[in-house]
């Protein structure tokens, strides 16, 4: 449980940090974290044919961020917790 909790943690942080640093456009400026997580799918038929370049790069740039969180939050699974003792001692 406590290697789900920080994989899941890492991610969460990496995307909060990839919606925090996503470009902005001219005339646009940063588009909607909302809108972004969901690649337009809030935005209007007439709107969304004019940005929907905009918000496509946006969500891959996001995900760019929390994939890397996956990976950081799996390597460091892998070094906590350690191997679990079997609680038997040797005997001579």
């Amino acid at each position: 449980m406590k290697k789900i909790f920080i994989v899941l943690l890492v991610t969460i942080i990496s995307t909060a940090v990839g919606l925090y640093f996503r470009p902005s456009y001219a005339l646009i400026g940063q588009l909607d974290w909302i809108n972004v997580l969901t690649k337009g799918y809030f935005v209007g038929s007439i709107s969304g044919f004019f940005s929907q370049g905009y918000l496509d790069e946006s969500f891959w740039y996001v995900m760019r961020y929390t994939m890397g969180g996956l990976i950081v939050g799996m390597i460091l699974m892998s070094f906590v917790g350690g191997s679990k003792s079997s609680g038997k001692a040797k005997k001579k």
